[in-house]
């Protein structure tokens, strides 16, 4: 199955270009998303991967504006440059009709061993080519399926040892410890089962708490274990939420990533140029359609907790989290983090190097979520009579979860 994201904003071009490219591959073979800007096509390529981009370079910037001439340019330069935020395609193909355009920027694409076409509503020679370059492609997806495949179901990585990763430990799943030649660290292998329902499971804590340590163990385990989905569990501060609510980031980023300059009175102001990875779209909606419809598995999660008591519902909660490198027991330091987003609900230390790390990771690379849950408020009065019953809620949820939308069943 080959995936293809479309950007045209002329809708009888997007159809025809469907068409040539269901021709070359058959129905059963490929999946089309479309866009008709820049920034849409943005949004898709935030939160999936695609095999073959087939870009227009006469194109809007949003969808209510003029087409650009560099539009499809500007998309490209950012797919160029690289960064976090999207995904790049494996294969481009631009399409314009304009001589001009053509002359333009056929180097961009070449540069990059992508093609640049002249479309032409009264000539195939375009389509010829196009259906050509996608079978092509369409044979090295399915070649590298064969030679590349993942090994692990779910794997879950943890900043602390103790608290977060001993209620991991905690979960039914026959763990067992595993080391590998040359690797010091501590894995734990085991199973989630639940009827005919199964997964195969890997965890670990990171050497440190932090972004850099959480990528680094993040990289290690994608390279040793090829999971299909990889889980960051823990603790986190929460934004107008309740101890124990299970945060799950839709979106994350460094809040620390920015620019210091100095104005003219010789203050320093800090101007954030951050990078957003937003989670897999896919897993979005399995995450979404988990906390709507399983309100029993949820409540149950709080009414089998033993410890610490709390005295309020367990609620699901989707929405932005923020990483950085100190702990926060401020409340000036989170209220300038909601300045720069408003939306934020959460704020640590881990989620973006842990998505940064699977975003980069080599193919075949997991579907990431972090699913943490809140222990304190990142101001004071802080305390840690809260942070076992968060490290229980963040697993029991991953566990839940993993069972009921992620596993396979097995006769």
């Amino acid at each position: 199955m080959i995936t293809i994201l479309i950007v045209d904003d002329d809708e009888s071009k997007q159809r025809r270009i469907s068409e040539v490219l269901l021709n070359a591959l058959g129905k059963d073979n490929v999946t089309f998303q479309l866009a008709r800007s820049v920034a849409e096509a943005a949004n898709e390529l935030e939160s999936k991967d695609f095999d073959l981009l087939v870009l227009d370079v006469n194109l809007p910037l949003q969808n209510d504006s003029s087409p650009k001439q560099d539009g499809g340019i500007r998309l490209l330069q950012k797919l160029v440059r690289g960064g976090p935020r999207l995904r790049r395609p494996q294969h481009i193909v631009g399409l314009t009709a304009y001589d001009e355009l053509l002359t333009a920027f056929e180097e961009n694409f070449q540069s990059e061993s992508w093609q640049l076409l002249k479309y032409e509503y009264d000539s195939t020679a375009w389509e010829d080519v196009l259906s050509r370059r996608a079978t092509y492609i369409s044979g090295t997806v399915e070649q590298n399926k064969i030679n590349v495949r993942f090994k692990t179901d779910l794997a879950i990585v943890t900043a602390l040892k103790e608290i977060e990763l001993e209620a991991i430990l905690n979960l039914p799943a026959d763990w067992k410890v595993k080391q590998l030649e040359g690797d010091d660290t501590f894995y734990h292998s085991g199973h989630f089962k639940n009827g005919n329902k199964s997964l195969s499971v890997i965890c670990a804590a990171a050497i440190e708490m932090g972004m850099s340590a959480a990528a680094c163990m993040t990289q290690k385990i994608i390279h040793n274990f090829r999971p299909k989905y990889l889980a960051m569990a823990g603790i986190t501060a929460g934004i107008n939420a309740k101890f124990g609510d299970v945060i799950i980031a839709d979106q994350s980023w460094d809040y620390g990533s920015g620019k210091m300059t100095s104005e003219e009175n010789h203050e320093s102001i800090f101007r954030p140029a951050p990078n957003y990875i937003a989670i897999d779209a896919e897993l979005k909606e399995k995450v979404q359609f988990f906390a709507q419809s399983r309100r029993n598995e949820i409540n149950k999660i709080r009414d089998d907790w033993n410890g610490y008591p709390s005295e309020t519902p367990l609620d699901v909660r989707i929405g932005p989290m923020a990483s950085g490198a100190a702990v926060l027991e401020s409340k000036e330091a989170i209220e300038s983090i909601k300045h720069h987003n408003r939306k934020v609900i959460a704020v640590e230390m881990e989620a973006y190097g842990v998505s940064l790390a699977c975003r980069t990771a080599t193919a075949p690379r997991p579907k990431c979520f972090c699913a943490k849950s809140v222990c304190d408020f990142g101001s004071p009065p802080k305390t840690d009579a809260y942070q076992r019953y968060a490290a229980y809620t963040s697993a029991s949820f991953i566990y839940e979860f993993a069972l009921d939308q992620l596993a396979t069943g097995t006769e």
